[in-house]
């Protein structure tokens, strides 16, 4: 979901609006170095080695945020899960009658806890319109996948969302609450206003059918799938079969998608990222396109010609995909808010301050104020550089963030934290301030999968005993002054407490299955050593496994060698090279150097 105002306030002057993908379709020149072998004689030597530039064009490589495609068409559609009885003055009498009767011979739900029905159709319909209902949604996705690959000649990565990690647990519970509460007022029958109705003038009732039809489909797009996670299961099994039998490459990370994103971008294995999540923002994503198809923005040429941005319209081969390309380096253009001389770090602290999905925000804490406060914090009242640090105090930045949020949050607020000094007030202090920082750590380190050497890992891991060779420079060196403050230092160099927050990681085998889709990652019993957990899933995912065997074999000839990320370029030497059904040699392939 990411922050809220983020995007209206940097895209309009840092993005580059309507950009069309199909100035992709010829691909990305690269810069490969080659060494020769030189016969001419020399002072020393008869053999002399060169190094040789060769200038080579390869196919764009772009991942997809898959689920923020599947999250849409869920709400989009969601009005075929209603009860098209709701939807006029005729049928809502009858769900009535049916109600009144069933009162009357005393049938009521035996668990009051019990989510009624999705709709009041009888048994058969209901199911007819689930299928209905998955097939619209997986078209949407395939469809646009595969305009993508065909219009842009793209190698595209759709990337999908495992198990939730324990830090958002809380704010995925809030949203079930909100999808059910708008199921409820999808599924009501109205009752207030019966005798009312039925005395009212044939203009007056016009009038209120028409405002129920209205109120009945905005829940109902609000719901999605509601708290059924029959239709969400069934959705992504059907999305993974079409994967599979299309012979597309995915990955399903083992938590979050975005930090699998990010992993993939940074790393040199994805040059763009398809998304409507501005958390990546805070990841540090080098390129982005929002808005793909013109949706909550102003790419009105889509709309105007009928590409495929809604719901129901059919994709036109004839125009490109075009959206708002956000990049990385021009951030500090954006006139909304200013952003200029903000590092990853200052961004992703800035995000936290804002309230993201794995720290609510405190009252009266907005993106502005955020963004004030982390640029007081690490730059001082000026920035001697564009990426220097002129602190002028000992105070770690984390400390300083966080009691300047306790002072300008709102007096409701501040009651409840100040004075700092009041022993009372300090769980409630040490509540904000642990989620807070799991919150950055959760930016920071995210729990990743290498597909190459085919296991989970903490993407940029400065633990105790981790070979941190694989990090960059800069990432250090900003990761250096957010472990000023011990609080956040203790969590991300204790791997046990880290991953209490991100996830623990997946035995390797369990690993390769849950990134290739054969086992679902919200099933398995993440408790204990990786192998309890290889010994606990054994059993349960054999059956799983037989059924993708078939499409496995078709794919699990793809080589991984030539490819290199994070961590695995150092070990790939020692360990081998990793294959995975789900993912293509050229879309991992290195990228020395590239230019459009």
């Amino acid at each position: 979901m990411g922050v809220n105002g983020v995007l209206p306030k940097i895209l309009p002057s840092a993005g580059r609006e309507n950009y069309d993908l199909r100035a992709l379709q010829n691909g990305i020149v690269t810069l490969h170095h080659i060494s020769t072998t030189s016969t001419t004689t020399t002072h020393d030597d008869n053999n002399k080695k060169k190094q040789k530039n060769k200038w080579t064009r390869r196919k764009v490589r772009i991942a997809v945020d898959v689920n923020g495609w599947i999250a849409r068409a869920a709400h989009g559609y969601g009005g075929s899960l209603m009860d098209e009885r709701h939807l006029s003055y005729h049928g809502r009498a009858s769900l009535r009658n049916e109600q009144r009767l069933q009162q009357e011979e005393g049938k009521q739900p035996e668990d009051e806890d019990e989510e009624p029905p999705t709709t009041n159709n009888p048994p058969n319909n209901q199911e007819q319109q689930k299928k209905e209902y998955i097939v619209k949604c997986i078209s949407f996705v395939l469809d646009r996948i595969d305009f993508l690959r065909n219009e842009c000649c793209a190698l595209v990565l759709p990337v999908l969302d495992g198990a939730t990690p324990p830090c958002k647990i809380e704010a995925v519970r809030e949203r079930s609450r909100k999808r059910k509460r708008a199921v409820e007022q999808r599924d009501e029958v109205a009752q207030s206003q019966q005798e009312e109705e039925e005395e009212a003038q044939e203009d007056n009732e016009a009038a209120r059918t028409e405002a129920e039809v209205l109120r009945r489909i905005s829940a109902s797009r609000r719901a999605g799938t509601g708290k059924d996670y029959s239709i969400r299961r069934a959705m992504l099994d059907e999305l993974l079969k079409e994967f599979r039998k299309r012979k597309w490459p995915f990955i399903v990370a083992p938590y979050e998608a975005d930090g699998q994103l990010a992993y993939l971008a940074n790393t040199g294995g994805v040059d763009l990222v398809v998304t409507e999540d501005s958390d990546l923002i805070a990841l540090g994503v080098p390129k982005l396109v929002y808005k793909m198809g013109g949706w909550n923005g102003n790419n009105a040429s889509n709309r105007n010609i009928g590409a495929p941005n809604y719901f129901g319209n059919q994709v036109n081969s004839k125009v490109g995909l075009r959206g708002t390309l956000l990049q990385r380096s021009d951030l500090g253009s954006s006139q909304g808010i200013n952003l200029q001389d903000f590092s990853d770090a200052m961004l992703a602290t800035m995000f936290v301050s804002a309230g993201c999905d794995y720290c609510d925000s405190l009252k009266g804490i907005g993106i502005i104020t955020a963004r004030n406060i982390v640029k007081k914090a690490f730059h001082g009242q000026e920035a001697s550089d564009s990426r220097g640090y002129s602190r002028s105090s000992d105070v770690p930045v984390l400390r300083t963030i966080l009691t300047e949020l306790f002072k300008l949050c709102h007096k409701d607020a501040r009651d409840l934290l100040l004075p700092l000094d009041d022993p009372e007030k300090e769980d409630v202090r040490l509540a904000y301030e642990h989620s807070f920082l799991a919150a950055l750590a959760m930016f920071r380190h995210p729990l990743v999968y290498d597909p190459i050497l085919c296991v989970n890992m903490i993407s940029n891991d400065v633990s105790d005993g981790a070979d941190q060779t694989a990090v960059t420079a800069e990432f250090l060196r900003d990761e250096k002054i957010l472990m000023e403050y011990k609080g956040y230092r203790d969590l991300v160099t204790n791997k046990d407490m880290l991953y209490k927050v991100i996830g623990t990681p997946f035995a390797q085998g369990i690993a390769k299955s849950v990134a290739e889709g054969i086992i679902d990652p919200r099933q398995i019993p993440i408790e204990g050593s990786v192998e309890q957990q290889e010994e606990n899933q054994a059993n349960s995912s054999s059956q799983t496994q037989e059924e993708n065997l078939e499409s496995e074999e078709e794919l699990q000839t793809q080589d991984f060698s030539r490819a290199g990320t994070q961590q695995s370029t150092q070990q790939s030497k020692s360990s081998g090279s990793g294959m995975i059904s789900s993912l293509s040699p050229d879309l991992l392939a290195p990228s020395p150097s590239s230019k459009n």
